[in-house]
């Protein structure tokens, strides 16, 4: 291998495109987390599973990268999340103990009724799958605490940062980190 071809290897390593994020925005979204997680174990007393946190996790990292896409806006975060768990939990009523059947079908049906209501929101297949394959979460209650009221939650807490970000310039200004451009 070549000088040439190693240093070529190296820098397509190196992200060509910078992406910003405020300190408001890390701090939103640390705050958004610890409110999930503490919604997660008042559910956890009625569900028994902590995991739910994880697709609106998804959720507040797509919401603080980049405000500006599709998927990040309130639309598609609260219907998304709230259709995909609607769906999943039709899909185990009609299919039951076929984890790997209903997971596919599940996942499909999330992705089409996302896509007819126009709120595709990728983190909300996620919540598709989980309530699949946890049979303690498998309950009618579980749409509304801790989805929709996530869900809630993490709108209205990038609402708030948002609008501090733009009422108050953070003095800091935004923090700079490299992002790999992907050409899309």
């Amino acid at each position: 291998m070549s000088k040439s071809s190693v240093r070529t290897f190296v820098e397509s390593l190196i992200p060509r495109q910078l992406l910003t994020i405020s300190p408001i925005e890390i701090f939103g979204s640390a705050l958004a987390v610890g409110i999930l997680l503490f919604l997660s174990n008042l559910s956890v007393a009625t569900f028994g599973d902590p995991l739910f946190v994880a697709p609106l996790a998804a959720s507040i990292a797509i919401i603080f990268v980049d405000a500006k896409m599709t998927v990040s806006r309130t639309w598609n975060v609260v219907a998304g999340q709230f259709l995909s768990a609607a769906v999943a939990l039709g899909v185990v009523a009609l299919i039951g103990g076929h984890i790997e059947l209903a997971a596919m079908i599940a996942m499909g049906l999330a992705l089409l009724v996302m896509h007819s209501a126009r709120c595709l929101h990728p983190p909300a297949c996620a919540t598709a799958l989980l309530i699949v394959v946890s049979p303690e979460i498998q309950h009618p209650v579980f749409l509304f605490l801790p989805v929709l009221l996530g869900a809630f939650v993490v709108v209205a807490i990038a609402w708030l940062v948002h609008f501090l970000e733009a009422r108050f310039p953070s003095r800091w200004g935004r923090f700079q980190m490299r992002q790999r451009h992907t050409g899309g």
